[in-house]
């Protein structure tokens, strides 16, 4: 997948997850699924973020541009 698919797709699964948290809040009433949904909230919001802030070059890729550029 390209940089931008990735990237993408993270601020899709935190839209995903705020989404899911408005839900849990505003339309369920019952305990047990409000904190189902609450919980899944959480996890599409997180997974979001961690893909938005994830290095996506590998630390081989850094060393031998940093070597091209000074050699």
């Amino acid at each position: 997948m390209s940089k931008w698919k990735i990237r993408l797709c993270g601020l899709i699964s935190m839209l995903v997850g705020g989404l899911l948290f408005v839900y849990s809040v505003k339309y369920v009433s019952a305990e047990w699924p409000q904190i189902f949904w609450g919980l899944l909230s959480v996890f599409f919001s997180a997974m979001g973020f961690g893909l938005l802030i994830m290095p996506l070059d590998s630390p081989g890729e850094i060393s031998s541009r940093d070597d091209a550029k000074s050699g």
